[in-house]
């Protein structure tokens, strides 16, 4: 990847670490749903709906099925389906309440882990252009980013431009706000399905990080992959 003149990010997973917020909201919800609604449930059980409901909802927004909604609605969507699984029919309020202490939860869980700071901070150095590519909402990413937000020359999200990863458009009007060829690009992200396959539809090298250890799916296969963030560096 000698060739190589910027590199774009993903944030969520990738740039920002969010350790076990996932299950610690889900965690909460539970709780919650015992004391208020009587419902007897584990956090593995209203995860797998949460998730499923998730892909529903987020589907339905990718595939222009419908209006555009950004990640903090997708939460309550999400959230709101799940608890009519268990005849639970909560009020918008409730909902909204939810998402606030989700939004918290998050803020206080996010994290740049030192060696991803180090490597940013180094590409940069080492006169790299970089862009980040997220499908989060604008005002909490840039809240997020605090400390590093400078070292991106361009930060795109789902929520400006109305689109999500994987569609290839929020690529390529990253590429043309950067003025940078698509070929001298690459993309480095956690999600095989929304970062890589999203990068290779935009015509861009893909790094998969993938410190979990998982298997690709869907026959999808990175140009590189990675467990350590520190491993860009060798390939530019």
């Amino acid at each position: 990847m000698n060739e190589t003149e910027a590199i774009l990010f993903d944030a969520y997973g990738t740039v920002l670490d969010v350790g076990t917020y996932h299950r610690d909201i889900t965690q909460h919800v539970v709780q919650q749903s015992k004391t208020l609604f009587g419902i007897a449930t584990s956090v593995d059980e209203f995860n797998a709906y949460w998730n499923k409901e998730f892909e529903l909802a987020f589907h339905d927004v990718i595939a222009y099925c419908g209006e555009f909604r950004n990640m903090r609605d997708l939460y309550g969507i999400s959230t709101k389906n799940v608890f009519h699984r268990y005849g639970i029919h909560v009020q918008d309020a409730y909902i909204q309440e939810l998402n606030y202490i989700y939004k918290k939860m998050l803020d206080e869980a996010v994290t740049i882990l030192p060696d991803v700071k180090k490597t940013l901070d180094t590409l940069y150095a080492n006169g790299l252009r970089l862009g980040m590519v997220s499908n989060g909402d604008t005002e909490e990413l840039s809240a997020h980013l605090n400390g590093v937000s400078d070292l991106f020359e361009v930060i795109i999200t789902s929520e400006e431009l109305e689109v999500y990863k994987p569609h290839p458009r929020i690529f390529n009007e990253t590429l043309q706000k950067m003025g940078i060829a698509r070929e001298k690009t690459a993309f480095v992200g956690d999600s095989i399905i929304s970062d890589i396959c999203g990068a290779k539809k935009a015509g861009l090298k893909t790094i998969w990080y993938n410190k979990r250890r998982r298997t690709p799916t869907h026959g999808l296969c990175p140009d590189f992959e990675i467990r350590d963030m520190a491993e860009v560096l060798q390939m530019v």
